[in-house]
């Protein structure tokens, strides 16, 4: 047995050690003469039943994962960085013909009974590439994502895609009316039977007194967009 050819090899050796420690003077001993503990130490027997194995880091729970998909690209462009950081939409870009649409129709709607809340106006185009990104990553490749190394990506951009109010069933668009600052969008509320000097009238009836319709009522019914007129056309046309 294992044990039985220890004892056999180390007690002999212990013996012999001993005797030969008790033959050395103690007070004579020179610095580097060795002990005769860590002689026995350092007998071939011994180092080979007595060395420890080495030190292992500790590994708490799995691996991380990684995630297979990549993350929102960073905003670079100085104005949209800018748009990103601030608060409330931007309606100093908007065109002054879309400026005053915008206020007509906002009284037209409160003097009918109804309420106006302004949700998003100017959009500089890198802003917009950036809301375009959020909503593909997030429907194209995160929102059935169930990766563990994905979880905090796909908190992130649930976030931001909240964050901007973007909806499911309405993809941002690269050429937008809000780049060039001829749309809005806000949530309007009018009643039941709305009426406006003692005539009945509906949401779009009142954006066409104002100059403005809405191009997309099924899809996206918040979006609000400027009429060109023939005089507008030329204006921009010169």
């Amino acid at each position: 047995m294992l044990i039985c050819r220890f004892l056999g090899l180390f007690l002999p050796c212990l013996a012999m050690c001993t005797v030969a420690a008790a033959a050395v003077p103690g007070d004579d001993a020179t610095p580097d003469t060795p002990g005769w503990l860590e002689t026995i130490r350092n007998l071939p027997v011994v180092r080979h039943f007595t060395m420890l194995e080495p030190d292992l880091p500790t590994r708490i729970g799995p691996p991380a994962a990684n995630c297979s998909v990549a993350p929102l690209p960073e905003i670079v462009d100085a104005e949209a960085i800018q748009f990103e950081r601030e608060e409330g939409p931007d309606t100093g870009g908007l065109l002054p013909a879309m400026a005053q649409a915008m206020e007509k129709f906002r009284k037209l709607v409160t003097s009918a009974g109804g309420s106006f809340d302004l949700k998003s106006a100017y959009r500089p185009a890198a802003y917009q590439e950036h809301l375009q990104q959020v909503w593909f990553k997030w429907m194209r490749e995160l929102r059935r994502n169930r990766e563990a190394g994905c979880r905090a990506l796909r908190e992130e951009v649930s976030a931001e895609f909240a964050r901007h109010k973007l909806m499911e069933t309405q993809m941002p668009v690269t050429d937008s009316d809000h780049t060039r600052g001829m749309a809005f969008d806000a949530a309007v509320m009018m009643p039941r039977l709305a009426r406006l000097k003692k005539r009945r009238v509906s949401l779009d009836r009142l954006a066409l007194l104002a100059g403005l319709r809405r191009p997309d009522i099924r899809h996206d019914p918040v979006h609000f967009k400027l009429v060109m007129t023939s005089s507008m056309l030329r204006a921009q046309s010169e």
